[in-house]
């Protein structure tokens, strides 16, 4: 009996998944994707988001291949010496290697004004903040 080599994913984002996916064509791979969204965010369709075109959420199951694992949940520590990380629901997963795939942030804006009048739509909770302002601009015409 082979063991297979247990591999953890933290981030669910595009380079998370891309890295989950390809790791399946290898035999004896065992991946579990950590994700604290349970949907995957298309950030590049975030402006369709705004204007309520399209939500740039996809399920998992669509973009995840078969026999990735997806556990929704937030790691909190990250034992390197151990390798096992550890939850927030409290829960602890073992692993042999780890892929740290937690995205990219935004710049802040250095713009004078740009703080208090300039909206980022780079995360999907910046685009959502975004989403009722304009949705008040429409319905004041």
């Amino acid at each position: 009996m082979t063991e297979n080599t247990d591999v953890i994913v933290v981030g669910g984002g595009y380079a998370g998944v891309m890295a989950a996916n390809r790791l399946t064509r290898r035999g004896g791979v065992k991946v579990t994707l950590i994700n604290p969204r349970p949907a995957f965010v298309e950030r590049i369709r975030l402006h369709q988001l705004v204007t309520g075109s399209d939500d740039a959420l996809v399920d998992y199951q669509k973009v995840l291949a078969g026999g990735v694992g997806l556990v929704v949940d937030t790691v909190t520590r990250i034992d390197a010496a151990g390798r096992r990380v550890t939850l927030a629901s409290g829960g602890s997963l073992d692993y042999d290697y780890l892929i740290y795939a937690v995205g990219s942030g935004s710049a802040v804006p250095t713009v004078p004004g740009a703080a208090e009048h300039a909206y980022l739509i780079a995360t999907l909770e910046e685009a959502q903040r975004l989403q009722p302002v304009l949705d008040g601009v429409a319905g004041s015409n």
